[in-house]
């Protein structure tokens, strides 16, 4: 570990004592559950082999290398890490060489106390270091396993992308339990020129349990970026992205989609940052909610003086089953810069009574016709998605199975 990644984390154990947790006057933070999130217990990372056998039916059936994370420690017996592809090193973050690219991430991470908070603890993890074209899907997966004395986790990943890189890079986030507790996952990644990383996250935590995520990106020129983002389970289940096009010609495209039943708050914090001349960023997301459940979309772009040429588009869709489901929905644009192009948008609706009519009228019974309109919504978040077995996983959590 760098001296400078050391004294950072040196730092955040001291800021721990006297952490200030985020209120409802913190505009990132306003729905949160914060009584719930100040429940949190917090600690060094510890080893755990209380884990249900069904681990793997809980995530996407992917062939190639894995990497298990259990309450931040890595699991050596559960991760598939015998053949690597060539160019690509995956091993624990206890035993990786850090660059000084990952301080820089680090220094920018820390804005908040749960990041705090990870920085404090979060040593164990993965790092992920690319300098190929891999084509196997490369799959982290992190498990969250409350304990009686320490009920939340914290993990790292770190994504280091070389010149003229590419790969596709999933992260599933589950939970063991009916306990109450939850995970703090924080990713960082850069992507030098040229790079692509296709980076999917499957957020599928217990009920009971509440899911902090962060992804912090900087991109150098002609990198690309594409972020897809599938926010299914937990209590309260969050994850923020922080994206800095840093180089010019970069582009970022993310999408998602949030799915919420009984009293879930799905959060999706977005923040693009342009700092370079000719960059493009485009945000898409869509949520469906039912019963008492909460979507949240707070999408940002921040175009920085000197960044001409900025082209950015976003769009937030929902559609709400119950009158009882809740959804906010804050686009957000600040521009330092000439001659850019920024557009946003944002609708909330209900199923199509007409479209249900017609179906209807067809002899489709009305839960069936319900059903399909619903999974047409939804399913267009998954139409760049290459991976069978991803889609195969979503569409099976989501209650239909016939994609």
């Amino acid at each position: 570990m760098s001296g400078t990644v050391s004294a950072l984390r040196a730092e955040a154990l001291e800021l721990v004592e006297s952490l200030h947790l985020p209120t409802k006057r913190d505009e990132a933070w306003r729905y949160a559950p914060h009584k719930t999130l100040s429940e949190l217990t917090f600690g060094p990372a510890t080893a755990t082999d209380a884990l249900p056998t069904d681990i793997d039916d809980q995530v996407p059936a992917l062939d190639g290398p894995r990497i298990v994370i259990v309450n931040g420690v890595v699991d050596a017996t559960r991760s598939q890490l015998g053949s690597l592809p060539a160019g690509v090193q995956m091993v624990s973050l206890d035993d990786a060489d850090q660059s000084e690219q990952r301080s820089e991430v680090d220094a920018k991470a820390a804005d908040d106390a749960f990041s705090i908070l990870n920085r404090a603890y979060g040593d164990g993890g993965a790092f992920l270091q690319i300098d190929g074209q891999p084509t196997e899907t490369i799959h982290i997966v992190d498990i969250a396993v409350p304990g009686e004395t320490q009920n939340a986790s914290a993990s790292r990943v770190v994504i280091d992308m070389a010149v003229g890189s590419s790969a596709t890079v999933v992260e599933t986030r589950i939970g063991s339990g009916d306990a109450f507790g939850g995970s703090n996952v924080c990713t960082e990644i850069s992507l030098a020129a040229n790079a692509s990383l296709e980076h999917i996250i499957l957020q599928d935590l217990p009920s009971t349990q509440v899911h902090l995520g962060r992804v912090d990106v900087v991109q150098a020129a002609e990198s690309n970026l594409r972020a897809r983002l599938f926010n299914l389970g937990s209590d309260y289940g969050r994850v923020a992205y922080h994206v800095h096009l840093n180089g010019e010609g970069a582009h970022a495209d993310l999408s998602g989609l949030y799915f919420g039943f009984g009293t879930q708050t799905l959060d999706q914090q977005i923040t693009v940052v342009h700092d370079a001349k000719d960059c493009t960023s485009r945000q898409s997301y869509r949520g469906v909610l039912d019963d008492s459940s909460t979507g949240v979309w707070n999408g940002g772009v921040d175009v920085r003086k000197g960044a001409d040429g900025t082209d950015s588009e976003q769009s937030n869709d929902n559609l709400l089953l119950s009158r009882q489901a809740d959804v906010n929905t804050m686009p957000r644009l600040e521009i330092l810069a000439d001659e850019v192009s920024c557009q946003h948008g944002a609708t909330v609706g209900q199923l199509d009574d007409e479209a249900l009519y017609y179906m209807r009228s067809r002899g489709i019974p009305k839960d069936e016709a319900s059903r399909l309109l619903i999974k047409g919504f939804a399913d267009q978040t998954m139409d760049d998605i290459e991976s069978d077995a991803i889609r195969t996983w979503i569409t099976e959590r989501l209650g239909h199975d016939d994609a």
